[in-house]
């Protein structure tokens, strides 16, 4: 049973992945891009793709991540 995003009304799934540069494990929506740092997902905890990998210095892109995998 996968893990739904509290943004996108049941249609994105949470994924586990790893930013390639950092080696920083995230969870990401496959739909909307919210992003959360720790597996406790919840609305309060979330920041953006693109906030998260500015500030970083990194380009907001799937392609930055690895170890894609589905909770």
């Amino acid at each position: 049973m996968s893990i739904l995003c509290p943004f996108c009304e049941g249609q994105g799934e949470i994924y586990r992945a790893v930013v390639r540069q950092t080696k920083e494990t995230i969870y990401i929506c496959d739909e909307c891009d919210t992003v959360w740092l720790t597996e406790q997902i919840e609305e309060d905890r979330a920041t953006h793709l693109e906030s998260y990998m500015s500030s970083r210095a990194l380009p907001a892109c799937w392609c930055e991540l690895e170890r894609v995998e589905k909770l």
